[in-house]
């Protein structure tokens, strides 16, 4: 990932020669090493702005060390919010967006009951004061996912049981503080997050039908209703908080996806009518048809790229069809690939990759050609049925879980082909495998009661690093939005919270209980709560909390950020 613009806002004091500690003792590859004043470093000569740009090359494990060799560089890393900085580098743009967006939407209230349970007043308060610094997002995300990382057990405090079965991944918005719920009874239930914690039921809609699912775009505006009357339906919330239709869009046959852009003012249908369409909202809050794509043959999925230039649409004659932006703004159709018994298609994160997996025991990865053409790079190969293939969001990996026991990480070098790094084995059928936000982790469930989570190296191998076991089938596994928390579902009615620690092990942080199995457990966006799904047609927001006698102090915490191992 490239540096991270100079002009950091940040002011460059006026420093004379600095000096290192006499006789300080570092460590330089394996070995102790006296340094003297004597010893002249001609980095240290340099003007004030040129370190300071140089170490916003350096990766964190690289500005990590390099805080412990002097004083004067330990005050320029805190100084220069170089270690916040490259942790939060480590993100794929995409999602440094939505992480950015998420505290960005929040007011000054807000950010203190976001802090408070795990930081102290002196500590909140002191990230506060510098809100209006470039680096006050990374500064605040790094700071809170280091606290929650040294708390050995989380306190879960029970903040909404909503009696819905409606509930899914979408259901929080993308500041985590609003969710809705839908259920069979023709309702959608939208519940909002009060200061303090608190959530209460704000809006009742009532749908025309029974109503089959229900998410919330990214901001919170807009909620996607899908009835059996196989029509979308877009309520949107006007100024004064209250909700209305604001569009309702037919299909000759049920619905199969629903996709939001980020901004959550474009959506795509894609429908087995033969049709994908394209909607916008315009600026008096309608939304209206831009765009449709009418297809050969009756279409299974489709998927934009990040950056909304790709479209892939894979159909029942297990054609892969590519897309990209034409004049005004139009979907053109650029390549096809035609394989045999194509289950899935995804692009990745840079446009550069095409993902297919079949029916069978087969998943391949294709590069972008000058010509907008695809070429087959590689081909993963399982000894039994493949349940999943999945890009990391950064582009450079991809796993695959399969029902012959194995998961299948596959890296790309730096000439475009794949390599396979890693083979995750389970005593039973792989039914899942996810990678973290942050790329460096995997976490894989099995139907022998498993989940395994296994880390990224230095040296581009995959080594495991948890094991979480229940006592029966595990439904879910999800990582936070930091990539250092993971919740599994079990149907032995527990959610697990796993937490990874600043020497680089999991612990088991927290066990939310519900009397019958759960089926899914997922994260708010902003990590401050879990939102549990039971098969008793109830889900729960459990929030995660600190003990008051375990709160740390940011200078507490900036003074033992050298032992990080994020």
């Amino acid at each position: 990932m490239g540096p991270v613009n100079s002009n950091s806002g940040i002011d460059s004091p006026t420093h004379g020669q600095p000096q290192l500690e006499e006789a300080s003792t570092v460590v330089s590859a394996g070995r102790e090493v006296s340094v003297y004043h004597q010893n002249q470093s001609p980095f240290l000569c340099l003007p004030y702005e040129t370190k300071s740009m140089i170490i916003r090359y350096l990766g964190f494990r690289e500005i990590t060390r390099l805080a412990k060799v002097c004083r004067h560089l330990r005050d320029l890393v805190e100084n220069d919010k170089g270690l916040e900085r490259a942790w939060f580098r480590r993100f794929p743009s995409q999602h440094q967006y939505q992480l950015k967006a998420m505290i960005t939407r929040k007011d000054e209230q807000q950010l203190r009951d976001w802090l408070a349970p795990f930081a102290n007043k002196d500590t909140v308060e002191s990230l506060l004061k510098q809100r209006e610094s470039t680096y006050f997002p990374a500064q605040l995300l790094f700071t809170r996912s280091k606290l929650m990382s040294q708390c050995k057990k989380f306190k879960l405090v029970e903040k909404a049981k909503i009696p819905h079965a409606g509930i899914s991944k979408d259901t929080f918005s993308g500041v985590g503080r609003r969710v809705v719920a839908a259920s069979e009874d023709h309702k959608l239930k939208i519940y909002d997050q009060e200061n303090g914690g608190t959530w209460e039921e704000k809006n009742t809609i009532t749908h025309n039908g029974a109503v089959m699912s229900a998410s919330l775009s990214s901001d919170g505006r807009h909620v996607l209703a899908t009835g059996y009357d196989k029509t979308v339906t877009i309520y949107s919330q006007a100024n004064n908080g209250s909700w209305e239709a604001t569009a309702s869009i037919p299909h000759v046959l049920n619905v199969r996806s629903i996709t939001f852009t980020a901004d959550g003012r474009r959506l795509m249908t894609v429908a087995p009518d033969h049709t994908v369409k394209f909607f916008g909202q315009g600026d008096d809050g309608s939304w209206e048809l831009k765009d449709i794509i009418y297809h050969t043959s009756p279409v299974i999925s489709a998927r934009f790229s990040v950056d909304e230039s790709l479209l892939a649409i894979h159909d029942t004659d297990f054609v892969v069809t590519t897309y990209g932006k034409g004049a005004a703004g139009k979907w053109v159709e650029k390549a096809t690939l035609q394989g045999t018994h194509i289950a899935l298609a995804d692009i990745s994160a840079d446009s550069c990759h095409l993902l297919t997996k079949d029916s069978g025991y087969k998943a391949s990865i294709f590069n972008l050609q000058a010509d907008g053409s695809w070429k087959k790079a590689v081909t993963i190969s399982h000894d039994y049925i493949l349940e999943t293939a999945t890009f990391s969001a950064d582009s450079c990996h991809v796993v695959t879980a399969s029902w012959d026991y194995k998961a299948k990480i596959y890296s790309r070098r730096a000439d475009s082909s794949w390599q396979e790094k890693a083979c995750i084995t389970h005593k039973y059928e792989v039914i899942s495998a996810t990678f973290s936000a942050d790329c460096l982790h995997v976490v894989t469930i099995s139907k022998d009661n498993k989940a395994k989570i296994s880390g990224l190296q230095a040296d581009g191998s995959w080594r495991k690093q948890a094991s979480i076991t229940h006592k029966e089938k595990i439904l879910s596994a999800t990582f936070s939005a930091d990539g250092r928390l993971v919740v599994t579902a079990s149907a032995d009615g527990t959610a697990r919270v796993f937490g990874l620690q600043t020497e680089g092990k999991w612990l088991e942080k927290a066990t939310i209980r519900h009397e019958r199995g759960v089926l899914s457990a997922d994260f708010s966006p902003d990590d401050r709560y879990v939102v549990t799904i039971s098969n008793d047609y109830s889900a729960r927001i459990t929030e995660l909390r600190k003990d008051d006698d375990d709160q740390m102090s940011i200078t507490h915490l900036l003074s033992e950020a050298s032992c990080l191992l994020f």
